[in-house]
């Protein structure tokens, strides 16, 4: 607060359809709105979109001299909070405002009209601004349909839908009972495991029965989507395991001789084959290809190897020197991770703990290229601080790495390198050990941290959206806490698999429904429901639609539930009620005394006056 005035004053302009209909079944239906502006220069600086379940795209403009200016662009199926508008952009006097809402009537069976209600729509574009105090207008609407001949003009950008993932479309949405919305509901769902409306739990019934691993280094899923376990048996990757070259000193130990790969099946833990005996030293990744051969790494051999899973253990190709570290083209140093691209067959190798580069070659072990960290800012470019795990991304073509000593998943393009985008996070907490993906919605990146020694962060799982790079949800196991979260794989059902070496084991984790509420200090809120009340008043407004009075949009909040409180049993109602059952008995006493005391001034003036 403060007494000095200010020179500005911020407001909101508001852009609503009234009057669109929404044809069912047609695939796309624009909402149009447009007004001249006639007033004080005005500085847009932030910006939100309003529809409901059929909106795709909301954008506004500044037509200015036949010239179309973004405001702003965005789904509004995203949280609904204001997104920071094109600073470049002003607003005054002969600027046309406009802006148009993309809806699609697939999934509908009537026509839908704007309105308050769930099963209406509504299209809203609000632009904050500030302008000078001195003119005062903090809120200005237009709602006049926009001409066709002016938006035969309007950029192709506001035609085209942003995709978001259907853990976003679930959590923004109110969902109703119709038929309308079940279809709606099954069209928008990617996958049934992977709605983000649920958060992951871990399943304490699995595996029911233990599976006496030793650490836990690399996890798969074969092509029958049953998942493939990599560990190291007896042996343990210590600090006397290598030199100061980064050469294996425990070669007298001879190969693991357990079973270090295992097929579990997926439902209940129970081995279904097991191979992999007097094969590896020190297993690291492994991955899985279409016709079910395993891609492995060790990190004591320094080698990539393929290997058959008919359970005769052969080797089908070897990637690398027996034993032998190096930076060349024919030698890896200590590598980490194995990507197959499913079309090509090219694999990509993370190389590793003493390289800083990922190589890609062709099925037959040819290599191709290599390529080392990516940035937007060549001149800022971080070199890998070990590649620890790869994942390929099929649908985008991608292939993205977790770069765990810098905390950052960097992903790049699968058939040139080009860098294409880093993910990075305070939550990670320094370190991330391990990534897998899932196509669903826009696609997801499940990752697991690890410890730093340089931050501090609980040790956990987490759901990511690629495209918006926002944490969707964390997850860790409930009865134990994880050490050294070290492979994550996710199956097709949406059921997640956590290796861990540090504890040797293996958690899943699946999709328990979300109970929507915050909990704070044993107060437990739910939910409130918004109720949108829309004025069905369509008369055609007056030829000045801009508002130089304060408008004040209705709305209201219904409570669905009312709050309940957790906590211990308190004795505050038979006090109150004590309260209450005193308190008249006083007012009666004070009035009886003040009574007497009426009595006895006035005898006391008739006594006098006698």
């Amino acid at each position: 607060m403060t007494l000095k005035p200010q020179p500005f004053i911020a407001g909101i302009y508001l852009l609503m359809s009234v009057d669109t209909v929404i044809l069912p079944g047609k695939k796309v239906t624009n909402a149009d709105v447009a007004c001249d502006y006639d007033s004080y220069p005005i500085y847009p600086f932030a910006f939100r979109t309003h529809t409901h379940r059929l909106g795709k795209v909301v954008s506004g403009y500044r037509i200015r001299d036949g010239k179309w200016s973004l405001i702003g662009r965005q789904s509004p199926q995203l949280p609904q909070a204001f997104y920071p508008a094109n600073k470049e952009v002003t607003v005054r006097y002969g600027d046309t405002m406009a802006a148009r809402c993309v809806f699609t009537g697939e999934g509908r069976t009537s026509k839908t009209y704007i309105g308050g209600t769930s099963n209406d729509e509504m299209c809203n574009f609000y632009m904050m601004y500030y302008m000078e105090s001195k003119h005062a207008i903090p809120f200005m609407s237009c709602m006049e349909p926009g001409s066709k001949e002016l938006f035969r003009h309007i950029p192709d950008e506001a035609n085209v839908p942003i995709a978001i993932s259907p853990g976003h479309m679930h959590s923004m949405m109110p969902v109703g009972n119709t038929a309308d919305d079940q279809h709606l509901l099954k069209t928008t769902k990617a996958e049934p495991g992977l709605d983000l409306d649920y958060h992951l739990e871990q399943v304490s019934t699995w595996p029911q029965s233990s599976l006496q691993l030793g650490q836990v280094s690399g996890l798969a899923l074969d092509s029958d989507s049953n998942l493939v376990i990599f560990h190291r048996g007896d042996h343990h990757w210590g600090t006397d395991s290598f030199n100061s070259q980064a050469r294996y000193q425990q070669r007298s130990l001879g190969p693991i001789q357990q079973s270090t790969i295992l097929v579990v099946d997926p439902a209940n833990g129970r081995i279904l084959k097991a191979s992999g005996r007097n094969m590896f030293y020190l297993p690291h990744g492994i991955t899985a290809d279409k016709d079910n051969n395993y891609w492995v790494t060790d990190v004591a051999l320094h080698q990539v190897l393929k290997v058959s899973s008919d359970g005769k253990d052969r080797t089908l190709l070897a990637l690398g020197e027996a034993f032998t570290p190096g930076s060349d083209i024919n030698h890896f140093c200590q590598p980490t991770d194995v990507a197959v691209d499913p079309e090509t067959g090219n694999i990509f190798v993370s190389d590793g703990y003493c390289n800083a580069r990922i190589l890609k070659f062709s099925a037959d072990g040819t290599y191709l290229s290599q390529w080392g960290a990516g940035s937007s800012d060549r001149r800022r470019r971080t070199p890998f601080r070990i590649p620890h795990s790869l994942v390929l991304l099929p649908d985008r073509k991608e292939v993205c790495v977790a770069d765990r000593e810098n905390g950052r998943i960097q992903c790049f393009m699968a058939e040139t390198g080009e860098f294409v985008k880093e993910i990075k996070n305070e939550e990670f907490g320094g370190e991330v050990f391990a990534i897998t993906y899932s196509p669903a919605g826009d696609g997801l990146i499940f990752a697991v941290n690890g410890d730093s020694p340089y931050h501090s962060a609980p040790l956990r799982g987490f759901v990511l959206d690629y495209s918006t790079k926002q944490i969707l949800d964390s997850f860790s196991p409930t009865q134990k806490e994880f050490k050294m979260p070290h492979d994550i794989i996710v199956g097709k059902d949406g059921s997640v698999f956590v290796g861990d070496a540090g504890s040797k084991a293996v958690y899943k984790f699946t999709a328990e429904k979300l109970h929507r509420s915050v909990k704070k200090a044993g107060i437990e809120v739910q939910e409130l429901e918004e109720v949108e009340a829309f004025v069905q008043a369509k008369l055609k407004p007056p030829p000045n639609i801009l508002k130089t009075a304060a408008i004040k949009e209705k709305q209201t909040v219904a409570e669905k539930t009312p709050p309940v409180v957790e906590a211990e049993p308190r004795t505050s109602t038979p006090k109150s009620n004590k309260v209450e059952s005193v308190l008249p008995a006083i007012v009666v006493s004070l009035l009886l005394i003040l009574l007497l005391v009426i009595v006895f001034i006035g005898v006391f003036m008739c006594w006098r006056k006698n």
